[in-house]
């Protein structure tokens, strides 16, 4: 697998942005709660 179809590369690059959104909000949450 030296190539990947464009699909699977949006795929990816979605998938990376999305967690790195969640991570950024459960860390904003996080740090709100804490005392």
């Amino acid at each position: 697998m030296t190539h990947y179809s464009s699909s699977t590369s949006a795929l990816l690059s979605t998938a990376h942005v999305d967690a790195v959104v969640v991570v950024r909000v459960v860390v904003v949450v996080v740090g709100s709660s804490a005392p």
